[in-house]
């Protein structure tokens, strides 16, 4: 049965293929209205049109773009951050993580996860319905400067602005040893007519081109009634997506970043995703509130940066799902969190990982010895299967029915051959992802330079091998290991599976190392677990 295993095995890549080239089966999107808002009072001051009634259905054409001009820059720095806001709709432009570099190059400049078009950047507010431009005024900081040490408590920078008689307050409360920020948004009616309005906060977002990535992930998340949602950008850019329902949090990622706006208070929000000129917005909407003369304060939080997978789980309001690594995801949080224990030890995540499969492989040991003693004793038996297929080549029920029973006088499962190996197809299904997707794995380096050389090589397990070497040490073990195992197959079939490790080799040539490594690894431990079993049914006459 050694065939069917191994179409197992190329059975499951093809499928993990497909899986990231689709990722999941595209949902029919419906264009949803947000929450309704009830009708303001019939008088209407000239400075501010505020509509009685929502228009149906939902089209959020304001103007999100403000001038060039973003008025004076305020810069909060922390041991993790360094975060840049301006006064012009007191709105965030840059933010840059002091912990992680653009490339694999030390030397490198700090990465910003907050891209824009220099006119456009994430919390900016406005209603939905009324004519304040709310996100187009200048606001004035209390402060220029904040600086945050490890030692310092939690900071707050507040701005303040009037618009069309309605006082404004924005305050963002800071902490120097996190990502999370806490977002609050005041309203005092001083000289408006009472009414209701939802609420709007802005997060935009453009990835530069250098930053696609194959295997990556560009769009929006969200944790939406109990469960997690992402939006692919390629789907965004042909049509806009509304997201409705109990909304936990929503936000925008990339494959190791994410901004995120956290729902703390309403039980119910809104999120739409849309393509702006290539500019992504999402648009985070509350239910409506009652804008009166007593102050009416809404409460975000908000996590702008990595997406490590113990910092969120912190936080709680389960962003810790925006770390998800598909229909194996709790298989593959376990891997992450063993291989994390193992690094906490050896320093270096490419000796984590091959210990991890050292692991594994043990883990499954009893099973794959079963599976290469079975298709030992089949192997066995070729000479009487081919005897009962020329008897009984015109008669399948009959061949059948002998075949069963030559397995049964013998002992012998047919399928002990290939089942143990589908059993551990989740476990590598897993792995691949936590490899793939892990923050943890993002410029980890191995070896650093190829030996003898001053060559860089597997200085990035996120990125695959630049020379190819592990890889095609991948595609040789695979060879080898093949030529041990015991062969079920006729001459032709044989011949057939001698491609296999050719097309896994061209296959592996643009994973990412650190992928390739615990490949090549669980490999060579196959070799000397096939060795070992070859050896001793040799000395027990076999």
């Amino acid at each position: 049965m050694a065939y069917r295993a191994i179409a197992a095995f190329v059975l499951s890549m093809l499928v993990i293929l497909l899986y990231d080239y689709f990722f999941l089966p595209k949902k029919h999107i419906k264009q949803t209205s947000p929450p309704a808002v009830a009708p303001v009072q019939p008088q209407q001051p000239k400075e501010a049109k505020v509509r009685s009634t929502p228009p149906v259905p939902l089209k959020t054409e304001k103007s999100i773009f403000v001038p060039t001009d973003s008025g004076r820059e305020i810069v909060v720095s922390t041991p993790l951050y360094k975060a840049i806001l301006c006064e012009n709709g007191a709105r965030l432009k840059r933010f840059i993580l002091k912990k992680y570099r653009q490339t694999v190059d030390p030397n490198s400049p700090p990465q910003d996860i907050v891209f824009s078009d220099n006119t456009t950047f994430p919390l900016g507010i406005r209603f939905l319905h009324s004519d304040l431009p709310l996100d187009r005024v200048m606001f004035k900081a209390d402060k220029t400067k904040l600086d945050l040490s490890s030692q310092d408590r939690e900071k707050t920078i507040t701005f303040t602005a009037n618009v069309g008689g309605i006082l404004i307050e924005k305050t963002f409360t800071f902490y120097p040893d996190d990502y999370h920020i806490d977002f609050n948004v005041s309203f005092i009616n001083q000289s408006l007519p009472p009414f209701q309005d939802n609420l709007v906060v802005f997060l935009v977002n453009k990835w530069p081109e250098d930053k696609k990535d194959r295997y990556g992930f560009q769009g929006a998340i969200l944790w939406l009634n109990d469960k997690f949602e992402e939006v692919k950008w390629k789907d965004i850019k042909k049509h806009e997506v509304v997201k409705t329902g109990k909304l936990q949090w929503a936000g925008l990622s990339d494959k190791y970043f994410m901004t995120t706006i956290v729902n703390q208070v309403a039980d119910k929000a809104t999120f739409i995703v849309n393509n702006k000129n290539g500019l992504l917005v999402g648009e985070f909407l509350t239910p409506p509130l009652e804008i009166t003369s007593q102050r009416k304060t809404v409460s975000f939080l908000l996590y702008f940066g990595p997406k490590e997978l113990d910092r969120l789980k912190k936080l709680d309001y389960h962003l810790d799902k925006a770390v998800h690594f598909g229909f194996f995801d709790s298989i593959a949080k376990l891997l992450l969190y063993v291989l994390k224990w193992f690094y906490k030890y050896s320093h270096n995540y490419g000796i984590a990982i091959i210990l991890l499969t050292v692991v594994i492989k043990i883990l499954f040991w009893p099973l794959t010895h079963v599976s290469f003693k079975s298709m030992r004793e089949l192997q066995k038996l070729q000479p009487h299967i081919a005897r009962l297929k020329e008897k009984y080549k015109d008669d399948k029920e009959a061949l059948n029915r002998e075949l069963m029973n030559l397995y049964k006088t013998y002992k012998v499962n047919p399928m002990g051959g290939c089942l143990p190996i589908i059993l551990q197809i989740p476990v590598f299904f897993a792995l691949y992802k936590a490899l793939l997707y892990a923050i943890e794995l993002r410029h980890a380096n191995f070896i650093t330079y190829l030996p003898f050389t001053d060559k860089i090589w597997l200085a990035d397990l996120s990125a695959k091998d630049p020379y190819y070497i592990t890889p095609i040490l991948m595609g040789i073990s695979m060879m080898v290991q093949q030529k041990m195992t015991p062969s079920t197959m006729d001459p032709t079939q044989s011949k057939m599976m001698l491609l296999m490790p050719i097309f896994f080799t061209f296959l592996f040539l643009n994973f990412p190392s650190g992928l390739v490594i615990y490949w090549l690894v669980n490999n060579l431990l196959s070799i000397v677990q096939q060795f070992y079993i070859n050896r001793s049914i040799h000395q027990d006459g076999g």
